[in-house]
């Protein structure tokens, strides 16, 4: 499964890389997450509710920072398990300067899903995953939003 899309903050872009790059900071916007351990800068562990179907229960992500040039771009691949399933994922974001002193952010996620989820999951994986993006997209906007200029 393949996502993409652009959105646009009123902040500068060192201000919304950090956001991005900072899981303490990006995590609370995420639809459904029940905790996060950060081990270092760039390693961290997430577990969320998953519903699809009749499934449902938590599923355990590890996830590492890679390839950060900030204030431009950064990558994130993880590994996860829960649920009789597994998902391997990688989300890259780019930020580039736009009018008005806002940023410009294009990112792009894939993720590969099997066990439970996938079989049973069928067309309502991409779905839900389309409809908690959105969420997550949005919390984002308002979180690098808000902070202190």
């Amino acid at each position: 499964m393949q996502l993409e899309g652009t959105f646009t903050v009123k902040a500068g872009r060192t201000a919304a890389y950090r956001f991005l790059i900072d899981p303490s900071q990006f995590a609370r916007h995420m639809p459904d997450l029940e905790e996060v351990k950060v081990e270092d800068e760039n390693h961290f562990t997430m577990k969320a509710k998953v519903g699809i179907s009749h499934i449902k229960g938590t599923m355990s992500m590890k996830l590492e920072l890679v390839e950060k040039e900030e204030p431009v771009s950064a990558k994130v691949i993880g590994k996860g398990a829960g649920l009789a399933s597994v998902v391997d994922m990688v989300t890259t974001f780019k930020l580039e300067e736009a009018e008005g002193g806002m940023t410009k952010i294009r990112w792009f996620g894939e993720a590969s899903v099997g066990g439970k989820i996938a079989a049973l999951g069928g067309g309502l994986l991409e779905r839900l995953a389309k409809k908690n993006l959105e969420k997550f997209i949005a919390g984002i906007q308002q979180g690098i939003e808000s902070l202190p200029a």
